[in-house]
């Protein structure tokens, strides 16, 4: 296995789902959730990533043999996911989605994130929807493997449960073993610089002078501009991501700014 990722987390996958297909803001979409009962009273573990990144703990130490822990995580929620975001999400050809993912690098070490992450309409992750769970799987022989199910509600909840305490009782003779080496400082290198393409959102009180900066640091970009809420969004061109974030961090008169990742 060279890397797993996927949507881990139904709770959060609803509540996005939602954000798009019935333009409803963040609070509205989790308080329907809340009443469906695919969110708990209190929801932090699920929207502030905290369950999708003790899942992808779970797939990154049984994939790739030594243990990874929650606190190696680059984990973040969807907290900060507005409606205008999977709105120019929708416009660029991709939908927004948590997505936990952790790859093998070449030097032997992994990396390991939960982030929002726009993903492009053409993988099969952005057509995921609902309260619905997907982990793709790729191997360096059998490409790219998907698993697919409910990932919320009571009865998956259940089901669940009920199949972990079956299978206890099955193996009270007969156990299984499955085991794994501890991992080391920078086992987890979230700091590997890898090339992708960012998603860019800027709000700034001088578009046209913002608009020309951009032209020039990354010529070969859609810009979406939006006067009356004075934002331009984009999505940079391909290239190691300290690279992008250089450029970024040298426009002038930037209000604020939102990166996310792209699955792209």
């Amino acid at each position: 296995i060279t890397e797993i990722s996927g949507i881990l987390n139904g709770t959060t996958n609803f509540i996005l789902d939602n954000m798009v297909v019935e333009n409803m803001d963040f609070d509205a979409a989790l308080r329907l959730a809340q009443e469906k009962g695919y969110a708990e009273k209190n929801p932090a573990a699920d929207i502030e990533g905290h369950d999708a990144c003790r899942k992808i703990c779970i797939l990154a130490t049984l994939a790739f043999g030594k243990h990874v822990y929650p606190e190696q995580v680059d984990t973040k929620g969807i907290t900060d996911i507005s409606l205008e975001d999977v709105e120019l999400a929708d416009r660029f050809g991709c939908a927004v989605k948590l997505i936990g993912q952790t790859r093998k690098l070449p030097n032997g070490r992994i990396t390991a994130s939960v982030r929002p992450t726009l993903v492009g309409r053409n993988r099969i992750l952005s057509g995921v929807n609902g309260v619905f769970n997907a982990v793709s799987v790729i191997g360096d022989e059998t490409g790219e493997v998907l698993f697919y199910g409910k990932g919320a509600g009571k009865e998956a909840t259940a089901s669940a449960v009920v199949a972990d305490m079956i299978d206890c009782i099955k193996h009270l003779d007969a156990r299984k073993y499955l085991d794994w080496e501890d991992g080391f400082d920078g086992y987890v290198d979230n700091g590997a610089d890898e090339e992708k393409r960012l998603f860019v959102k800027i709000a700034s009180e001088d578009l046209p002078s913002l608009s020309r900066q951009i032209a020039s640091l990354f010529p070969d970009t859609q810009v979406l501009k939006d006067e009356s809420r004075g934002t331009i969004a984009f999505l940079t061109d391909r290239e190691k991501e300290s690279v992008a974030k250089e450029k970024l961090s040298s426009l002038n008169g930037v209000r604020s700014i939102k990166i996310l990742d792209t699955m792209l």
